[in-house]
């Protein structure tokens, strides 16, 4: 009996790991980057737009990587995007000023470039309303508008006027309670 229970553990082990691996197998772009060989890595990533990024982010040709980040759909795209920036030194303090700089840019009527620059922080900013700020404050209500205001833009209404909403909540009387 002991010995039965020792193999059928053995072989659910085996199965596991068998079943671990076959979700993520190396991909050859993966080994090439695991080698060092990033310029192969790219060469041979074709339209894996996410592993190309990553590989030419490692050879520090960060324009170019944001441009495949961009064309990746792949949600951690965005934080490569970001961190390419901030390795460019244009970080903008990512979600909070290159929100306003977006927000500018609408009101001066350059939607496509204000929405590049919020898609490029959409995911930081979620991030930054979800986990770290989420009790009122009346201080962040402008960024809520703004955000609002983007939001709209990029035609998720439905966000907007829950976004507008949170704003009018924790700065009841304000400005951007209206």
């Amino acid at each position: 009996m002991l010995v039965a229970t020792a193999v059928v553990i053995a072989a659910l082990v085996a199965w596991l790991l068998v079943y671990m691996l076959a979700q993520k197998p190396d991909t050859t772009v993966q080994k090439l980057i695991q080698q060092g060989r990033y310029a192969d890595a790219v060469a041979a990533a074709g339209d894996d737009w996410m592993h190309r990024a990553e590989a030419l982010k490692l050879q520090g040709r960060f324009e170019e990587a944001i441009e495949s980040y961009r064309r990746s759909d792949d949600p951690a795209a965005r934080e490569g995007i970001a961190l390419s920036l901030a390795h460019l030194g244009r970080d903008l303090e990512m979600e909070f000023q290159a929100l306003a700089l977006a927000y500018i840019l609408l009101k001066r009527r350059k939607r496509d470039e204000a929405l590049q620059i919020y898609g490029d922080n959409l995911e930081l900013l979620e991030t930054r309303f979800h986990d770290d700020y989420t009790d009122r404050d009346p201080l962040l209500a402008e960024t809520l508008v703004m955000y609002a205001a983007l939001s709209h833009a990029s035609g998720d209404s439905a966000r907007a006027s829950e976004l507008r909403a949170r704003a009018a909540a924790w700065a009841p009387g304000s400005v951007w309670s209206k």
